[in-house]
């Protein structure tokens, strides 16, 4: 038998003999599918080894990482998928709809498996279908269904994994499937109940898998996650004794020390020992190997404090958790959102703005409340830029109102104590870079070979000895405090010499020496004086920016944060200092509300009054006596809204002259209380310019011009003008019309068609970047982790010195946006790029390709792609 097998090195699939059979079984087991299978096993162990867990969220069962860090298992993938197409292709034997070969299913689940870890579960879901329909008859069809299971949960679509996961369930306890997929089903069901963050629907499904065999380290993850739910439902000492289990099966160092952490947040106030707790925390804090995970720690600290009330201690150490955060942004995130919310509670509004923005930084999109905190961010943000506003222009006020050399000292102490702060940060970062390297290397090691090789000076014992005696020669010996250089530090100056400000401190010679623009240097008096009110203009200027400022934080208080103490104190400053100030009825009426909802009758009379007394002519009098008066108003304006949209279309059908009478209705009736005006007087304008001579057409324009200067319209006025000034009169009839409509060019330019053949483009600057070289990097990218998709890499001069690198083709637009999620995360493409920073990078569809390339408008395109493709 071996003698014949030796001799058929060619043998063929068209005939069904023993010999055959056994040679393609042979081969494409050892041959072709062991290597794809081993190839993809190992690619397996290296991906799952390089992905990390979020600890601060209930982690998966299984955790595959994202669609973007996928280009480390690709090329492993792609193997796996073209030993399989390849043991398929050179040995299937089919004779009466019955294959032959034992290894050819095997070969087509290695490919949906390939499919499944690139995360084209597209791909995978049709190959597992496949070989369940082709292969029936096979207890392959069992693992293929659970795998069609597995790539339904991860493709977020639970409504056709249930049903299989189900299926499959059935006929295991029927005995039909065999039973050692149980536990891989159950822990499938735990999976589908995670990502949907159904958590304690999870907990049965990981407690059955728990009683039957499966893998080790699988285990131990199921019973971190059942103490992570435990630990979310208040139950702690349920947490707690999962977490010990954990720990005793002895897991990788990150899981066992997320274990502790989480142990130590379990920690109750009634019953827990709290001195045990805080003296192992702060143990972990010490230890060196832990100081990527310090926010971690201090977190599980300020959790602690939390629960014995000690709110000093929360921000303390939640201050210590984001400060120490280096590489896990969602703890980052995570600790400054809970310091902001201690902030926002106490209504220290700048602390929690500053926070909150921290927070929106890290924060995922999907996290629980994301728009409610985008939205007190934005609010905080509107606060705080007011709060800043009022206080700046109170300081430049007053510094313009102070005799020089007062204004002088004040600028000097203050520029003295940015050089001071300037100093100390400089100094403890040498020390800290000291420290870590006699950490490192050992201090006599860093002495001996530093000074054998002529380096730093401090490292350099000679040169230490002689400097230090220098030192206490000229000095003499100083205590070790901020400012140790200043004899006397109550005596400071700047003082003029040779056109040159310089900072001199008597009893010494230190001397601070700025070149360049002084008015952009925050260590020059330029810098201070630049924008100061020092002319009856410019202060009346800043005192219009504080109005405006304290009637923005009336409403902000008001509306945004109802905080309507705050709100009263606002508007009520604003009437204190500023009697007259041009916002006197709106806060006045305002004052009026505020107090009506605080049930302080006595107040709001008194502002009613003074309303109805001073303001009687205003809308806001007018709507204390008539409480529908803006319901008048707005059914006004639905009336005139609804007049615009008639005339518009109108102008569209080319009905001219309705457009001028509708236009002329609406100028009559609404030019009182409506923002369309503008929109009809331009409408009436471009009708003008169609049914008259040019000169009605320019009057008109000119008018809008100067009628409303504020006016949206305005730029379009004047646009339609300077054609007018450049063209013939005999080409008036050509000028384009729809600017009307007032939206971003690229929505009209481009059309959205997500299911065409997309292409990826990379815009680079070719004289910065080696074209070539980087061409030939991104055929590498595909051969390794695209191979299967057969793409084309092309460039092309876009303009200039512009190249576009053109990678197609995709055949659709979301299978185009994977492959630009996964090409950005690759290094070896991006980092020169990166370093440079000269390109941009999007997909675009095989329609919207040429009208690209003719416009060649890189920014238009890319506000279009932004907008179609990653918003989504």
């Amino acid at each position: 038998m071996v003698a014949v097998l030796a001799f058929t090195p060619g043998c063929s699939t068209k005939k069904n003999t023993f010999t055959r059979r056994v040679y393609h079984n042979l081969t494409s087991h050892y041959n072709v599918y062991w290597n794809g299978m081993d190839n993809l096993r190992q690619g397996i162990k290296e991906y799952q080894a390089s992905l990390k867990d979020n600890y601060a969220t209930v982690i998966p069962v299984f955790n595959y990482g994202d669609k973007a860090g996928t280009a480390k298992i690709n090329q492993y993938a792609e193997v796996s998928i073209k030993k399989g197409q390849k043991t398929i292709t050179k040995h299937s034997m089919v004779f009466n709809k019955k294959e032959k070969i034992k290894w050819i299913d095997d070969s087509y689940f290695l490919m949906g498996k390939g499919y499944f870890y690139k995360q084209d579960y597209g791909m995978a879901r049709r190959t597992f279908e496949f070989v369940i329909k082709t292969f029936n008859e096979n207890e392959i069809k069992y693992e293929a269904m659970l795998w069609l299971a597995k790539s339904n949960i991860q493709a977020m679509d639970f409504n056709r994994a249930q049903p299989m996961l189900d299926m499959l369930l059935g006929k295991i306890r029927s005995g039909e499937a065999p039973s050692r997929l149980e536990g891989e089903v159950q822990l499938n069901y735990a999976q589908f109940s995670i990502l949907q963050k159904n958590y304690d629907a999870a907990v049965p499904y990981i407690t059955r898998a728990l009683e039957l065999d499966i893998d080790r380290d699988i285990r131990t993850r199921c019973y971190f996650i059942l103490g992570q739910i435990a630990q979310l439902n208040g139950s702690y000492d349920v947490a707690t004794q999962y977490y010990k289990e954990v720990i005793k099966r002895t897991p990788a160092y990150e899981m066992s020390f997320n274990a502790q952490i989480n142990m130590a947040q379990c920690y109750d106030a009634t019953s827990g020992d709290r001195k045990y707790i805080i003296k192992k925390l702060t143990r972990m804090a010490k230890d060196d190997k832990n100081k990527d995970v310090l926010d971690q720690i201090y977190y599980a600290l300020a959790q602690v404090e939390l629960r014995d009330a000690d709110t000093a201690a929360v921000i303390d150490y939640l201050g210590k958790s984001v400060s120490t955060s280096r590489t896990n942004n969602y703890q980052k995130a995570i600790s400054s959102l809970q310091l902001a919310d201690i902030y926002f509670k106490q209504k220290n509004y700048p602390d929690a703005q500053a926070y909150y923005d921290s927070t929106m930084q890290f924060l995922p999109k999907d996290y629980p409340g994301y728009k409610e905190i985008l939205f007190k961010t934005s609010t905080l943000t509107d606060l705080v830029t007011n709060l800043q506003v009022i206080q700046l222009e109170d300081s430049l006020l007053m510094l313009a109102s102070m005799p020089e050399a007062q204004r002088n000292g004040i600028i000097d102490k203050i520029i003295y104590e940015l050089i001071a702060e300037e100093a100390k940060r400089k100094m403890e970062e040498m020390e800290q870079r000291m420290n870590q390297m006699y950490l490192s290397e050992g201090r006599e090691n860093l002495i001996g070979s530093v000074a054998q090789e002529g380096k730093w000076y401090f490292y350099n014992p000679t040169a230490l000895s002689n400097g230090f005696t220098s030192f206490i020669r000229k000095y003499g010996r100083r205590k070790l405090e901020d400012n140790w250089f200043l004899s006397d530090k109550t005596v400071m100056a700047f003082q003029t010499t040779t056109g040159e400000d310089t900072l001199v401190s008597e009893g010494d010679t230190t001397k601070s020496k700025s070149g360049g623009d002084k008015a952009s240097d925050p260590k020059q008096r330029e810098y201070y004086l630049k924008n100061l009110p020092d002319t009856p203009e410019k202060v009346a200027a800043s005192h219009d920016k504080i109005i405006q400022a304290y009637y923005n934080l009336g409403f902000i208080y008001f509306d945004g944060l109802k905080d309507y103490p705050k709100s009263i104190e606002a508007f009520e400053t604003l009437l204190d200092r500023y009697p007259e100030n041009k916002y006197k009825a709106q806060s006045i009426y305002e004052l009026y509300i505020v107090y009506q909802l605080l049930n302080n009758q006595s107040k709001s009379d008194f502002y009613r009054d003074m309303l109805l007394t001073g303001y009687a002519e205003t809308d806001y009098a007018k709507l204390i006596i008539n409480p529908d008066y803006y319901k008048e108003i707005n059914a006004r304006t639905t009336e005139a809204q609804d007049l615009y949209d008639d005339t518009y279309r109108a102008f569209q059908n080319q009905q001219y002259y309705m457009v001028l009478n509708n236009a002329e209705t609406a100028l009559a009736k609404f030019s009182a209380d409506t923002a369309l005006i503008p929109r009809f007087a331009y409408l009436r304008a471009m009708a003008l310019g169609k049914i008259e001579i040019i000169d009605s057409l320019v009057v008109a324009l000119q008018k809008i011009v100067k009628d409303y200067p504020k006016s949206s319209v305005r730029p379009l006025a004047l646009n339609a003008l300077n054609y007018l000034n450049e063209q013939h009169k005999g080409q008036v009839g050509q000028i384009i019309t729809d600017t009307l409509i007032l939206e971003d060019p690229g929505q009209k330019l481009y059309t959205s068609t997500p299911n065409s053949i997309h292409f990826y483009l990379l815009i680079v600057d070719g004289s910065k970047i080696d074209v070539n070289a980087l061409r030939i990097k991104i055929s590498d990218f595909n051969a390794r982790a695209y191979a299967s998709f057969d793409l084309q890499v092309n460039s092309i001069l876009l303009e200039n010195d512009l190249e576009m690198i053109n990678i197609s083709n995709f055949t659709d637009g979301a299978q185009a946006l994977d492959y630009l999620k996964s090409i950005r995360s690759s290094r070896y493409v991006f980092t020169k790029l990166e370093n440079v920073g000269a390109y941009s990078d999007f997909i675009i569809s095989v329609e919207n390709y040429p009208v690209f390339y003719r416009s060649k408008n890189v920014a238009l395109y890319q506000r279009f792609f932004e907008r179609n493709y990653l918003l989504n």
